[in-house]
């Protein structure tokens, strides 16, 4: 158990898999509190996600379970099962991603674990919820990302949509999740009672898009467009000579706009029928935008990136190089943040991932202990409960 952080002292079991209750236990983790990760003989099926894999393991695995332990419990047998409920009587939180009833088939719902442990923090994870006519899909990144409409905001105009290119459903839950459970937690502490709380990656999505939702003045004018509407910049990037770049200029500020073309030798688009009601509000024609971004990368082509992202910023624009990894990594916004951070790796050596985010000036960060191997600390966790070889 770490004696560093937050949340040193608590205990946690993690039955959950993949990404997102393992992101939100990994969170508690890094703050202190003493994971134990409770796999089925198989291990995680993140542990067989790749390529790519990093000596040896799952690079996804790895991203999400630093400073854990892992038990292996076989959970179709029922002495198996016990020592779960054994062990989560001794937890201030659990967390499980099984579907629902199939916790209470197992003996893990939380009216069956809070009657031994009522301080217990009890946080189910889903796809789609508890409730409703998707209640029991599986779901998966793509299918929640589609149902919550976050793939109709990317795309080209006329062409199919796009999943994004993150698992943001899974991501944004396992945060989602972190948050309820901290506040689970603070209620107990003040009330001695503990609780279950329910989170969705569906629900995260909702919540994410009702940012844009609480925008529109007209759905059907806005559908399939945000990226692309008339309001909006464009938001892909532009090739210059030596790489690409986004850039955005002031908003309701069309001196900015025509002074742009002027140095880069666009006069002609002072007349292109195309610019005369949007053109000048952005940096283009919102969703006709396709039609006119070869205007901009044929002047742009002739030029050095930083020398068109300098251009932009004198005269009160912003602009920025599309990055990929390699760059990102060794930005020097980056390495002053220190951001990234080598952590033990299993099978000996480091590997590279990302540093917690959170930064306190009361408790010292943590030391990072390597991602477990499935069932490395088995016997370990068995002893604490009195219990042998099981």
């Amino acid at each position: 158990m770490s004696t560093n952080g937050n949340l040193a002292g608590f205990r946690v079991v993690d039955l959950t898999e993949g990404i997102c209750g393992p992101f939100s236990s990994m969170q508690l983790a890094d703050s202190g509190a003493e994971v134990i990760k409770v796999e089925p003989p198989k291990g995680d099926y993140a542990r067989q996600v790749g390529p790519p894999f990093v000596n040896g393991e799952s690079a996804v695995f790895l991203s999400v379970n630093r400073n854990k332990k892992s038990v292996m419990l076989d959970y179709r047998r029922e002495d198996q099962r016990d020592i779960v409920r054994k062990l989560v009587a001794t937890a201030d939180i659990f967390l499980e991603d099984l579907g629902p009833g199939e916790a209470e088939r197992l003996g893990f719902g939380y009216n069956q674990l809070s009657g031994q442990n009522p301080r217990l923090v009890y946080c189910a994870i889903s796809a789609f919820g508890e409730e409703g006519p998707l209640k029991d899909l599986p779901g998966s990144e793509l299918v929640v990302q589609a149902m919550a409409e976050y793939t109709a905001s990317l795309g080209r105009i006329g062409d199919p949509p796009i999943r994004v290119g993150a698992d943001v459903a899974c991501i944004n839950a396992g945060i989602f999740a972190t948050q309820a459970i901290l506040a689970a937690l603070f209620h107990r502490e003040r009330t001695g009672h503990g609780q279950r709380v329910a989170v969705s990656q569906f629900g995260s999505l909702l919540h994410m898009r009702g940012i844009m939702w609480h925008s529109m003045t007209g759905p059907d004018d806005w559908y399939g467009f945000h990226l692309d509407h008339y309001t909006n910049p464009p938001d892909y990037g532009y090739q210059a000579q030596d790489g690409a770049l986004y850039f955005i200029l002031r908003r309701g500020n069309t001196d900015d706009w025509d002074r742009l073309v002027l140095e880069l030798g666009m006069e002609h688009v002072l007349a292109d029928p195309r610019f005369a009601d949007y053109g000048r509000q952005a940096t283009s024609i919102g969703r006709y935008a396709p039609e006119v971004k070869h205007l901009w990368e044929d002047a742009f082509k002739g030029r050095a990136r930083g020398e068109i992202i300098a251009l932009i910023k004198s005269i009160g624009g912003d602009a920025v190089p599309m990055m990929d990894y390699p760059s990102l990594l060794s930005h020097p916004q980056v390495e002053a943040l220190n951001a990234i951070i080598e952590v033990p790796h299993p099978n000996g050596g480091t590997f590279k991932t990302v540093r917690p985010i959170a930064r306190f000036t009361g408790t010292p960060e943590r030391m990072m202990t390597a991602p477990p191997k499935l069932g490395q600390h088995t016997q370990e966790v068995l002893a604490s409960l009195g219990r042998g070889d099981d």
